[in-house]
């Protein structure tokens, strides 16, 4: 199947049904992505080099800046620890919020040929339509039979984990909900301000409204802004997704404490573990510092940053795996290089570059 061809038929998923839909994503230009560049291996079975493209809803991923980009310091590197701590085989893949699909095409890597079903979720039925054709163009020279799982992967929409209702058990749900997106950029965690809507501009990608969620959120979890990561715990568990070995892994920004990631999943009927830990250069800074100093000052939080030179040395010749074995020790090592959002504002806006950790939480139901 080539890439060129945009017309898909895509499932769209939402409370009261679900159906088959023509669909011609509006593209922006393509981008180039060398596999070994941008996901930081060689690869085994995807292609080594491939183009992607966007559309005008999509969450660009940074091609040019890998260390900004959620799909590599966290999908990325999480399946790879997965694999090394020794969990059962991954055969079926679902990934919430897949944006450009760059993270599908990571879980495809690492996870072949176990691996023979994927499903990618987001909010708009064009970007999630286009991902799959960058999933499809991530193979376009490898084995027929890598290329087959690719084909054969299914494109669904819907807020959280709603679009997997009535779908066969996973073994692996990868999410990176955020909770909604702030006008004109993606920002995670960050209410979405008077006037903005959720369908436009780049609001896809993992950002959701949190408005009418038919679930009472924990006062803890509403504090640290971690709303949607609770609610795809809870309907993970209460529509039955995951098979008797299957895991869900939460991709959240280490803006709050070890503590809280972990009482999040207790609190929603799971046993977490941090199995995955780096970290990332804050991407829109300006936006994404401001929405949570914001928040900050209106009571919620707080929520903290680092300098990137302070995370360089803090991480380095940590792998994500063996930072996560040490992750409240290094919680402790930054103790007293945090910054709260409100100075952490000022502090960007004076020229200070800033980051934060990335932590993915892998957990089982109890």
């Amino acid at each position: 199947m080539s890439t060129a061809v945009l017309e898909e038929k895509i499932l769209v998923a939402d409370d009261l049904s679900r159906a088959t839909i023509d669909l011609v994503p509006k593209a922006r230009d393509d981008l180039s992505i060398h596999f070994e560049s941008f996901y930081g291996v060689k690869p085994r079975h995807v292609s080594p080099s491939f183009k992607i493209s966007l559309s005008d809803l999509s969450y660009q991923p940074k091609v040019e800046r890998p260390t900004a980009d959620w799909a590599v310091t966290a999908a990325f590197q999480a399946f790879r620890s997965f694999q090394l701590a020794g969990y059962s085989p991954v055969r079926r893949f679902a990934t919430i919020g897949t944006g450009s699909g760059t993270d599908a095409v990571g879980a495809l890597e690492v996870f072949f040929p176990e691996l023979t079903s994927i499903t990618m979720t987001d909010l708009s039925p064009e970007v999630v339509a286009t991902a799959r054709l960058n999933l499809i163009s991530a193979v376009h020279d490898a084995r027929k039979t890598i290329q087959a799982v690719a084909l054969e992967a299914t494109a669904l929409t819907g807020y959280c984990l709603e679009p997997l209702k009535g779908q066969q058990v996973f073994d692996l749900i990868y999410e990176c909900v955020h909770l909604v997106p702030y006008t004109p950029s993606n920002l995670p965690n960050i209410p979405l301000p008077e006037g903005a809507t959720l369908l436009e501009d780049q609001t896809s990608s993992t950002y959701f409204s949190g408005a009418d969620l038919p679930y009472q959120i924990p006062p803890f979890v509403a504090s640290a802004l971690l709303d949607l990561h609770y609610t795809s715990l809870v309907q993970a568990r209460a529509f039955s997704l995951l098979s008797a070995s299957g895991v869900i892994l939460s991709s959240i920004g280490g803006r709050v404490s070890i503590a809280t990631i972990l009482a999040l999943a207790d609190t929603a009927g799971f046993a977490g573990r941090i199995l995955s830990m780096s970290w990332k250069v804050q991407s829109e800074p300006e936006s994404v510092i401001g929405g949570y100093a914001t928040q900050q000052q209106q009571g919620l939080g707080p929520f903290y940053f680092y300098r990137t030179t302070t995370l360089r040395r803090i991480f380095h010749g940590r792998t994500p795996a063996g930072a996560a074995l040490r992750a409240l020790q290094i919680e402790r090592e930054l103790l007293s290089e945090r910054i709260d959002a409100i100075t952490a504002l000022e502090l960007y806006q004076e020229g200070v570059e800033l980051g934060h950790p990335v932590v993915v939480m892998a957990s089982v139901l109890k």
